[in-house]
Parts: C-alpha cells; structure tokens; sequence
C-alpha cells in the first residue's frame, strides 16, 4: 500500500518535476505529514520547529521522499519574536495562547488543560519564515498551532494571495482562551478566495473515558456519541482568482491530484490558458495526465481501505465483548 511517489512513473511525473511544488508544515514536530506523498518527488518541505533537541530529530529522521528537506529552527506566529509557550503535562497540547481549564474540567480531561511549564521560544511571522526558507513561495501550507492559526493568516493575508492551498486545524470549542473558532478561521480564508474543500480527522470526545460511537467500553455509561471539538479543514484556491496564469494554475491542478480530486484537477486543466500551455510545451491534454494517475490512486485507495476494513475488526470485536457481558 506504498504511496509515497505514486505518480513517479506516470505522465504526470514530468509535469510535476517541471512545476516544483514549496510545502510549509507549520507544527511539524511529529514529521512531514503524507498529504503530497503521491508528488512527493517534486515537494520542496519545508518545517519549522524551536527546540533544539526535537529539531535535530526531525533533521535526522525526514529525508525520504521529497525532492528537499529544510527545517529552520524557530515557531512561525502572527506577532513573531520570543513568544511564552504553555506546556501542558500532554505536550501535544501544547500553545501559545493559556488554557480554557473549565473546559477541562467539562470533559474530565485535564491532562489537555493543565500547566506543566512555560518555555520561552523565538518565533517569526510567516514572510519572515519565507524569506529564511529562501523558497519564494509557498504552495501548500499546513498548520497546526493550537488556536494560534489565524492570528498567522490574519497577519499574513498578501503573503496568503500567492498560496495554492491550505490545511488548517480547526476547534469548535474554547481550548484556550480568546482562541478563534472553525466559523473565524473560514469567514476569514473564503474572504481571501479559498474554498473549503473537505473535513478531514474529526475528533470527538465525552466526558467518560474516550471511546465514543460506535464502540462500547468499561465506563459508566458504556456507550455514548461524542461531541465535536476540533478536527482539520483543507482549502483550495478558486481558480479564478489565479489570472488565468498557466503555471500557477497547473500546480494547483497537481495539489488536487496529490489529494485525490481528479474531477477538480481536470477542470483546471481544461481551461483555455492551461490546456493551450500543455499542447504548445508538452503535446498533452487533461486526460494524459488525469487519468493514469485516478486509475492508481483509485486502487491504492481500494487495497488501503480494504485494509483498514480487516483492521478495524479487531477494535469491533475487542469493544463487541462489552456487550456480550451484559
């Protein structure tokens, strides 16, 4: 189920050597994430992380398989300089922004909320990122900051007219305090030409324990549904708003591929400007390029979800003898 450069043998392959994508990860402490696997030999990534020993981890570890690798030692925020870090004693919940306790009193999950330490870290803002990282653009952004993320788009909005795409963790809840919800985040990148494409890695908790629909488990009650708290929204550029302008426009049809929207990709590169710029530089029209690539997307998504499938039953059946005892 390798899909790491899945379009290298393809027709595409070309079109994306010759159409460098520049990807920022933006709370990259875990690795780059998988979203440009498939393109991945044509991705300059670039991440950013301010401690100095999780930075030299991320250094040794993230070479495979992109075209470039550079993390640059610093946080990316709205304001930039030596910025407090709260420390939570789960650290994934770490933030620049203080804690909502109540509301993890609410839920009964104060390890998320409750203050460990507070580190002093530098941080830039976004075009000071972009000029350390010497890419000119920025294609794909990801960021996951902990309710600091459209404080990073608010004080970057021209930087963002240039930005083919974005992935942004989102909450639907107060996790710290002052923090702008999923409603701030979208009313203010639609504003800018960005479309809301899909919700991705919904996460829902209950106040007992973790497991949440459609599983049973030891807590009183056993079942229950979750509530919505946060989760991912991934973005696209309208096309529209890229002047007809070939290359930009073909890098954004290569995002789309990267994620799987073949129909958009194709779309964009019907367009008169794009699809006069493939004939004229390559002999080429959409579907030399589109529909190898769906073909085995689409079976690497088929063999991976059936897969998951045969994973997924033993959660069922480990869960499933909750019920048999009762």
């Amino acid at each position: 189920m390798k899909i790491k450069n899945l379009f290298f043998n393809l027709p595409v392959a070309q079109l994306a050597q010759e159409h460098p994508i520049n990807y920022f990860d933006i709370g990259s402490r875990g690795g780059f994430q998988e979203d440009l696997f498939p393109i991945a030999f044509s991705v300059n990534a670039v991440g950013f992380e301010p401690e100095v020993i999780a930075l030299e981890k991320l250094r040794n570890k993230e070479s495979d398989p992109w075209l470039t690798v550079n993390f640059l030692p610093f946080g990316i925020s709205g304001k930039g300089g030596v910025r407090n870090l709260y420390i939570t004693k789960d650290p994934a919940s770490s933030s620049l922004l203080k804690h909502n306790i109540e509301l993890g009193k609410k839920f009964n999950k104060p390890q998320f909320f409750e203050l460990d330490r507070v580190e002093k870290i530098e941080t830039r803002t976004l075009k000071e990122g972009l000029i350390a990282a010497n890419t000119g653009t920025i294609d794909y952004l990801k960021i996951d900051i902990e309710g600091v993320e459209l404080e990073v788009f608010k004080s970057s909005s021209l930087l963002l007219d240039n930005v083919l795409a974005i992935k942004t963790e989102v909450s639907f809840v107060e996790f710290r305090k002052n923090q702008p919800l999923a409603s701030d985040v979208d009313s203010f990148l639609t504003s800018l030409g960005f479309i809301l494409m899909d919700f991705q890695q919904p996460a829902k908790w209950r106040r007992e324990g973790y497991v949440v629909h459609p599983y049973t488990a030891n807590e009183t009650p056993s079942y229950s549904r979750g509530q919505i708290v946060q989760g991912d929204y991934l973005y696209f550029r309208s096309p529209e708003t890229l002047n007809n302008n070939p290359e930009s426009l073909v890098k954004l049809a290569l995002l789309f591929m990267a994620f799987g929207y073949f129909d958009h990709s194709k779309m964009i590169l019907d367009m008169h400007s794009v699809e006069n710029y493939l004939v004229k530089r390559y002999g080429k029209k959409s579907l030399d390029y589109v529909n190898p690539a769906s073909l085995k997307y689409g079976q690497h998504i088929f063999f991976r979800n059936l897969y998951r499938t045969f994973r997924s039953l033993v959660p069922l059946i480990r869960y499933g003898k909750n019920i048999l005892r009762t």
